[in-house]
């Protein structure tokens, strides 16, 4: 009965040995995508690891197996042979994991040095438009130049638009923390390192939704801390950048002043104001997140506020977030810049959203 289990065993050992070798497919499945400009140089390389991991995994569990069969125990009193050891074996595997090592150390720093280097970074080549990317709890801003560095004057937020088969350089950066710039389907992951700029190249042929997040674990919302990348026709792409910079053309801030009096707003607009500056990163409708309180929370607080309405607690909130702190939120960490990014009628759009809940 024993004999008959380890024979089973070693047969169970042996289908699954067999399954990895014939069906590779969930190892392929975690190289790199395409759609970045620097996913073939990492394919290449996620390649060339592969072709010398493949051989050492069949020569280590080959001898496994073998050992296995070759040396088990047949009956109860058996002792298997003690051998000491064979010194220029080991030091054979040992200089050729080196070797090994070594190899893939070369081929991974030329190609971070060459091939991985952003063009433009490089002087090579001329970007179609750059992007500054700002990383920040619990969010991403996009500020928009053109081929010569003219600024746009066009910020967005969370959601990245680029056109399509164009050279779009990212200038990545952070204003608090270390994040990570990390959309799987564009290849490669950028660090995001408060005053430090890194580059990223992509050119991106495929239009579409691609999504990511922050790689860098930054707090304890950063599970929410997404990332959208679309990337639209040349032509759709020129027409939302007009678009957009008309808008900001005609954009006056409503700055931190809290004396003037706000336009009637809108609930549905102010809606959308909150989805387009993120604002559920740390805001949800009932529950309180480690970054900020919820919306019902913030209506109960503007509620009983001594000195304060409704309206202007929250104004105050949102343009000078850091004057007063919700009970139990012992830092802030909200932007102090959305008297910047507002004006008048989005932040009594905005107000009038909230009051909702």
């Amino acid at each position: 009965m024993k004999h008959a289990l380890n024979r089973y065993l070693i047969a169970m050992g042996g289908l699954v040995l067999l399954a990895a070798m014939l069906f590779p497919a969930p190892a392929l499945a975690h190289g790199p995508s395409a759609g970045g400009a620097s996913a073939s140089d990492i394919q290449r390389l996620f390649n060339i690891t592969l072709a010398i991991a493949i051989p050492v995994f069949l020569l280590v569990e080959g001898l496994i197996v073998f050992a296995i069969i070759r040396y088990r125990r047949r009956h109860a009193d058996e002792v298997p042979e003690q051998v000491e050891g064979n010194h220029m074996l080991e030091i054979a595997w040992t200089v050729l994991a080196f070797a090994i090592v070594a190899v893939l150390f070369v081929l991974t720093l030329r190609a971070l040095q060459t091939d991985y280097t952003v063009e433009a970074e490089r002087g090579e080549n001329v970007p179609d438009l750059t992007v500054h990317v700002n990383g920040y709890l619990f969010n991403w801003d996009y500020t928009y130049f053109l081929d010569d560095g003219e600024p746009t004057g066009v910020k967005t937020t969370k959601k990245l638009t680029i056109p399509a088969g164009k050279a779009v350089l990212l200038e990545i950066t952070s204003r608090d923390v270390q994040h990570s710039f990390w959309v799987p389907d564009l290849g490669g992951k950028v660090d995001a390192v408060p005053g430090y700029t890194n580059t990223m190249w992509l050119q991106v042929d495929e239009p579409g939704l691609y999504t990511g997040n922050c790689a860098e674990y930054c707090g304890l919302n950063h599970y929410n801390m997404l990332i959208e990348v679309e990337v639209v026709e040349p032509a759709a792409f020129d027409a939302w950048l007009a678009g957009q910079m008309a808008t900001a053309n005609e954009f006056v801030p409503v700055g931190t002043d809290l004396d003037t009096p706000l336009p009637e707003g809108d609930a549905a607009r102010g809606e959308q104001v909150f989805a387009d500056l993120a604002c559920n990163a740390c805001h949800l409708p009932e529950a309180d997140q480690p970054s900020g309180p919820s919306i019902a929370r913030m209506m109960r607080d503007a509620a009983t506020q001594d000195g304060y309405t409704a309206d202007e607690y929250l104004h105050e909130s949102i343009v000078q977030p850091c004057a007063v702190l919700a009970e139990g939120f012992t830092q802030c960490i909200m932007p102090q810049d959305y008297g910047d990014r507002l004006d008048a009628q989005g932040l009594a759009d905005l107000i009038e959203y909230l009051k909702t809940y």
